[in-house]
């Protein structure tokens, strides 16, 4: 059953084709009919070796037609063409109506015209297997007015499409137009002949209205495109930017590079289209007489409006002269000077964005060049000068102002508020008349700042000074003195630092100046005030400098490398080693009962004269009011007759009568000598110790210790320095030697020293007859020694006082019997009474220490007539306390006659054959207290007695 329905239907299905062609080949042919929107008069087909189609008039009414233009018209019959011609023999529309769009088709043979409201075409055709190739006549895109001349040749097979042939656009360009396309895309390659301009590409090509400028304004001359080729996507029928690169050129050509510029002449310039990036370049191209050779134009992302930018590249090497800076002006770059000789390299770079402000970097390099800034003008042999944006910066670059600036520069310009701000290593900065100088700076750096808007006003913060550049002057304002003082010749040999300063340079033979002075280092004084404030008016013509104040009570006139000074009621103040430093050249002053404040001392001048040349100050007169560590006499001394100098780090002074010369070097080295004047030293004054080198010599002069201790002496010698301090001093037959090395090792030696050495000493009469020397040796703050006494009578001891007292009255206590030959023996000896105590010979080993001050008597032992010491002591000075144990021997005349008596001497005497007390000593040194065991040794004395007799017989019969 299935079977016969298929057979059945092959059967109807060939019948209705055997009953097509049929009709087709007898052919077909209609007055009119329609269907819907479609509607067809005069209709007839037929096939032949193809279909023959002819058709009076097609009308449909498509509310929107599918095709807006040439280029899709193109593309949409290209597309349909392959089909059609393997389908039709001949057809003839006359016309066929599609919305708004009229067509007129002919294909006949081996033509084929096709007219519609986008496009005319006419050409030959052939077919070669899968190719069909076109000889066009001609294709006129009407919408664009562009007619296209050559062969078409089309691959069916693989769809690939080329043209080879010309093109002609109105009357504007014609030449080479070669296209090859797939489905996808469509290669091209077009040039033309001479081009008036390419401003039809407006009509086709959106760009931002800056690069519009320059592809359209600001280039005129005869046009050349060599070449320009790209691709198209045929989806969106855009151009596919990367691919398409193109060159052209522009011959006897000019180049406006800002509307409000003069044109450049130029007579090449080449296009170079790449990436979207149009470059123009220049040859040799010339404004107003000016080559500004190497200038160019680069169009970047030509075709984005997001990215798009044209960079403008502008050189020259000419002065900056007003055509150059005009160039800069009308891209509103204000370069504040103007170059009157040499030459500048120039290379200006302006970057415009299309949707943001221009940016400006440049670099201008002159040489041996002079350049104007208003009424200032400068030199500079190399100058390096960077322009960005609106700032101008220049760079290390030489800047020289007559012989008043020569400097290393670097400043920042800001272009809008003519504002600056740099810096620069002043190699010198002079501001002088013909031959004396006001200010001089040499290598230093500083910051500053200019103020281009009226006249040139150069402002130096570091110095504090503004410089006011005028066409018949040069107005210098310094606000504070301090800051150029180390600088100013003139400041320093007036000894100015603080205030301010007004000067007026009017030629370099005169100028004017007026200061208001304040904490003044001037040395001088009036009514018992420092002078810290002046008013003073100047003028500097030529070789002589004039100052005074409005009162005229201080006149300074410096002539050449003299200054006289008039002073009226001043003193000069010298305390402070500027003072001296600062009058360098030649001064003569005289002062009459005035004072001299030097580092060190006051002086009261009398009448004195002070000669100050350069660096030196010699002085000559009476001084008084003294305050020195010197007597004379019993009266210290407060005037004196003397002369001497200061010079650099030396200060010498000799008194007239030659009893005093010193000399103070480097105001740490000290020398002084003295004959029959007394020095005074006060042990708890530190100024001794910030000299480092101390010598004093004596002649017939004594020390004066802490007004209160006074030292005899013949000659003494005092040194001191880093090494070492030695004090020798000689009296009569007596000698003093100590040592003190850098390690604090110390050495003392005293020989011979008498009683009224001693006794002056400590102004109390405490040793009467014989001599006194030590010997004591030690470190830091510990020495040890031994004293020795040679028959001397030691008077007026507290301690010694009382044990008097003691060993008086110590014979009846211990025996009666024998208080006879005691006393007998004390009075006729003269060893040990009220008057003292005489010494025949004896030492004491010690140590000192002197931090704590305390003296430990380590062994005692002296011999009398008629008591002898042993023990040790120790002494605290700074608590004015004592401890001591001393072993009393005494009753020696008794002791002698027991001696010689056989058999008695071991029953009185005992084995040691002495009679003898320990004695201890404590509590204050002025008031001590005195513990003795001589009641205990009074009672214990017959007990022992009647011992020995029992005990010992035979030692009472030893001799």
């Amino acid at each position: 059953m299935l079977l016969k329905k298929i057979i059945a239907f092959i059967l109807f299905f060939l019948s209705l084709v055997a009953f097509l062609v049929f009709f087709l080949i007898n052919g077909i042919k209609l007055d009119s009919f329609s269907l819907g929107d479609f509607s067809v008069s005069k209709f007839y087909l037929k096939i032949d070796k193809k279909l023959i189609l002819q058709i009076d008039e097609i009308v449909i009414k498509d509310k929107k037609t599918k095709v807006n233009n040439s280029f899709e018209d193109i593309k949409s019959l290209l597309n349909k063409a392959p089909m059609v011609l393997s389908f039709f023999q001949n057809i003839d529309i006359e016309t066929m109506e599609i919305a708004d769009n009229k067509f007129k088709i002919q294909l006949e043979d081996d033509y084929i015209y096709i007219d519609n409201k986008y496009v005319n075409i006419a050409s030959e055709y052939s077919e070669e297997g899968d190719s069909l190739k076109l000889d066009i006549y001609s294709i006129y895109l009407k919408d664009i007015n562009l007619l296209l001349l050559g062969n078409m040749n089309i691959d069916l097979h693989k769809n690939i499409l080329v043209f080879l042939g010309r093109y002609f656009y109105k009357n504007l360009a014609s030449g080479e137009l070669n296209i090859q396309s797939n489905k996808e895309e469509l290669d091209f390659f077009i040039n033309s002949g001479e081009l008036e301009n390419i401003k039809f590409l407006k009509n086709y090509i959106s760009l931002d209205k800056i690069a519009e400028s320059w592809m359209y304004d600001n280039i005129q001359g005869k046009l050349y495109l060599d070449y320009l080729y790209g691709k198209v996507d045929l989806n969106s029928l855009t151009p596919i930017l990367n691919s398409i690169s193109g060159y052209a050129r522009v011959l006897d050509a000019t180049v406006k590079f800002n509307k409000d510029l003069d044109v450049v002449n130029t007579p090449l310039i080449n296009l170079e289209y790449k990436n979207d990036n149009l470059l123009i370049k220049l040859k040799e191209p010339i404004y107003k007489g000016i080559s500004i050779d190497g200038s160019f134009v680069d169009i970047k992302d030509m075709t984005s409006l997001k990215y798009g930018h044209v960079d403008v590249t502008l050189k020259a090497n000419h002065l900056l002269d007003d055509n150059v800076l005009e160039i800069l002006k009308a891209y509103k770059i204000n370069l504040p000077l103007k170059q009157i000789s040499g030459k500048t390299q120039a290379d200006v770079h302006l970057y415009i964005p299309y949707d943001s402000p221009m940016k400006t970097f440049g670099v201008f390099k002159a040489k041996d060049s002079t350049f104007k800034i208003n009424d200032f003008e400068f030199y500079s042999k190399d100058g390096d000068v960077e322009l960005i944006n609106t700032d101008v910066i220049i760079k290390n670059t030489d800047f020289v102002h007559k012989d008043m600036i020569n400097a290393k520069v670097n400043l920042k310009i800001d272009t809008k508020t003519l504002d600056s701000k740099g810096n620069a290593l002043l190699n010198k900065f002079l501001i002088k008349s013909d031959n004396q100088e006001i200010v001089k700076i040499e290598d230093k750096k500083i910051d500053f700042t200019i103020d281009f808007k009226d006249n040139a006003k150069l402002n130096i913060d570091e110095l504090e000074t503004q410089i006011l550049f005028q066409k018949d002057s040069t107005d210098i304002n310094i606000a504070n003195l301090e800051k150029l003082y180390p600088y100013s010749k003139l400041l320093s040999d007036i000894n100015i630092k603080k205030g301010d300063l007004s000067i007026k340079l009017l030629d370099d033979n005169e100028i004017s100046f007026m200061a208001n002075l304040f904490e003044l280092d001037l040395p001088l004084k009036k009514d018992d005030k420092d002078v810290d404030t002046l008013k003073l008016f100047g003028l500097i013509n030529k070789d002589k400098t004039s100052i005074n104040t409005a009162s005229n009570d201080l006149v300074i006139d410096i002539i050449k490398d003299k200054i006289k000074i008039i002073i009226n009621s001043y003193d000069i103040d010298m305390t402070k080693s500027e003072n001296k430093n600062s009058l360098i050249q030649d001064l003569s002053v005289r002062l009459i009962d005035s004072n001299i404040l030097l580092k060190d001392n006051s002086f009261y001048s009398i009448d004195s004269n002070i000669d100050i040349v350069k660096d030196d100050i010699f002085f000559d007169g009476t001084f008084g009011k003294l305050d020195i560590p010197i007597k004379e006499g019993d009266k210290k001394l407060d005037k004196l007759d003397i002369k001497g100098y200061l010079k650099k780090d030396l200060v010498k002074v000799v008194s007239k009568d030659k009893k005093l010369d010193l000399s103070l070097k480097n105001s740490d080295e000290i020398y002084l000598e003295l004959n029959e004047l007394d020095l005074i030293y006060n042990t708890n004054n530190d100024d001794v110790n910030k000299y480092k080198k101390i010598k004093i010599k004596g002649k017939n002069s004594n020390l004066i210790i802490n007004d209160k201790y006074k030292v005899l002496s013949d000659d003494y010698i005092i040194s001191s320095n880093d090494k070492n301090t030695i004090f020798d001093l000689v009296y009569l037959d007596g000698k003093i030697k100590y040592i003190k090395d850098s390690h604090k090792n110390i050495n003392l030696r005293a020989t011979d020293i008498n009683e009224l050495f001693v006794n002056t000493f400590f102004d109390k009469e405490i040793i009467k007859g014989g001599t006194f020397s030590l010997e004591a040796s030690g470190k830091g703050d510990l020495i040890s020694g031994k004293m020795l006494f040679n028959k001397n009578r030691l008077l007026n001891l507290t301690i010694l006082n009382n044990l008097i007292t003691l060993v008086n009255t110590s014979p009846a206590l211990i025996n009666p019997l024998l208080a006879i030959p005691a006393v007998f023996g004390m009075v006729t000896n003269g060893g040990f009474n009220l008057n003292g105590y005489a010494v025949n010979e004896g030492y004491i080993d010690f140590t000192y220490d002197f931090e704590n001050r305390i003296l430990n008597l380590i062994k005692i032992h002296m011999i009398g007539n008629s008591v002898d010491f042993e023990g040790y002591a120790t002494l605290n000075l700074k608590e004015s306390y004592v401890n001591a144990n001393v072993d009393l021997i005494f009753m020696k005349d008794y002791t002698k006659i027991v001696n010689f008596i056989p058999g008695l001497n071991y029953l009185f005497l005992g084995d040691e054959k002495r009679v003898s007390t320990k004695v201890k000593i404590t509590g204050d040194l002025n008031n001590p207290k005195i513990e003795t065991q001589l009641a205990k040794d009074s009672i214990s004395a017959p007990v022992n007695f009647f011992k020995r007799v029992i005990t010992s017989p035979l030692k009472l019969f030893e001799k």
